[in-house]
């Protein structure tokens, strides 16, 4: 009875998903595709669909693709407009308005425009009628708790006299709600990448962290059919769902598309931009990478395929992509000499933990910077766990960094941490391997 009843969970979950985005129903065979079954399994599905006929499920024997859902009725698509963008939003807005000088702050800034538009909106779907329609109307309510704004009531612990204005200034919680840096879309939608990691670190969910970082990295572009498997009940990342919808949107939102085309980085695997005629991908450095690598194009994808695909926001592609890329490279390289390595040891406390030995163990962070940052280096701490702590920069980084040159400077100042290249991570390991 528990196998029928999760099939019958499964199917219901699928078929509903289906039914809010396509026009018909799906045939049998795309079922299983759905359901990650093989086609050839139809006879399968069919049995389970006939327990559910006449109670969850119903169909015309002789009219294809007239499966549906009994007592469901049928739903436009839902918007999604995440509450934590929203308010991030905001409390930027908020901020940089108040930065202004006062004889400029009829100009709204865009940060705040976009808050405003977007906790409208919100308000509007979800039939609220507190969300202000204009900059007056925001101040007032800013001076009120912000649990005041209903779709605000999806925050766990907000305490109900937290408010976004005190006495005529902007308060704490905006301030730690604040966005920092220039491009303020790309950096609110990074801090998902944040708050998963928050996430998976208070409930120890250390195997669906790793499992949701290799995800972004390796599935920028997502089918949709994979998409609907990250969000299955039976997916490793089943505790992360609600985070899912922030990190893809549909590949059509993204709305870089020339003549009805996509493009694809060969590198990044993401999605490239057009310019005179070229099209390239959004990062110069993956480009530069991409050119010096000799790498063949991917296929392109038209306009109707990319209907049913979603892709990692920019901020996330930014932030959570591209850095990984070096990782993944590194992990595998370390994994083809037989050693153990694990990825993001203890949900992120650093990038790679390889270890020969239980009495010899490596720890590393890798950065790809295009400058030595050292108040960001200084803050890396030697692992007392392991044997060697070691911050690992890609070769091609080289001639910005001149790791070679600088680390006889910097290294006595980093307590026992060691400035290596990628390469020379390698052979170094290679060395104890043969001994």
């Amino acid at each position: 009875m528990k196998k029928i009843a999760r099939n019958r969970e499964k199917i219901l979950s699928v078929l509903s998903e289906w039914l809010r985005i396509h026009d018909t129903s799906p045939t049998l065979e795309e079922l299983c595709g759905e359901l990650g079954m093989r086609r050839n399994q139809k006879a399968t599905i069919q049995r389970w669909l006939q327990t559910m006929r006449g109670i969850d499920v119903e169909w015309d024997d002789h009219i294809p693709r007239s499966l549906r859902l009994i007592g469901v009725e049928s739903a436009a698509p839902e918007i999604s407009i995440p509450i934590n963008e929203t308010l991030r939003y905001l409390a930027t807005g908020l901020v940089e308005w108040e930065r202004q000088q006062r004889q400029n702050r009829g100009k709204i800034p865009e940060s705040l425009r976009l808050g405003m538009s977007r906790m409208y909106l919100t308000s509007l779907l979800q039939g609220d009628k507190t969300a202000p329609a204009n900059l007056p109307e925001l101040f007032n309510l800013a001076a009120n708790p912000v649990s005041e704004w209903k779709p605000a009531h999806v925050l766990k612990n907000l305490s109900s006299t937290v408010t976004w204005i005190e006495e005529g200034t902007v308060s704490d919680f905006a301030i730690q709600w604040q966005v920092d840096g220039g491009d303020v879309k790309h950096q609110v939608q990074e801090k998902v990448l944040q708050d998963v990691l928050e996430y998976c670190r208070g409930h120890q969910l250390v195997a669906e962290y790793r499992e949701f970082r290799q995800t972004i990295i390796t599935q920028p572009i997502l089918t949709y059919p994979e998409y609907r498997r990250l969000m299955l009940s039976s997916s490793p990342l089943k505790p992360l769902r609600d985070f899912i919808p922030q990190v893809y949107v549909d590949l059509t939102d993204l709305q870089v598309a020339t003549k009805d085309v996509y493009h694809f980085c060969p590198r990044c695997h993401y999605l490239q931009s057009q310019r005179e005629g070229i099209y390239r991908c959004q990062s110069t450095w993956c480009r530069k990478l991409s050119v010096e690598a000799k790498l063949p194009p991917l296929a392109q994808m038209t306009i109707d395929e990319a209907q049913n695909c979603k892709a990692v926001t920019p901020g996330v592609y930014q932030y959570g992509t591209l850095p990984g890329i070096w990782e993944i490279q590194l992990y595998n390289q370390l994994k083809q000499m037989g050693l153990e390595v694990t990825l993001w040891p203890e949900i992120d406390e650093y990038d790679l933990l390889v270890e020969f030995s239980p009495k010899l163990r490596w720890a590393i962070d890798l950065k790809d910077w295009s400058y030595l940052n050292e108040e960001r280096l200084f803050k890396v701490k030697p692992r007392a766990d392991c044997q060697a702590t070691f911050v690992v920069f890609p070769d091609e980084r080289e001639r910005d960094l001149r790791i070679h040159v600088r680390r006889q400077d910097l290294e006595p100042q980093l307590n026992g941490v060691k400035l290596k290249l990628i390469s020379e991570i390698v052979t170094a390991a290679q060395a104890l391997c043969q001994q």
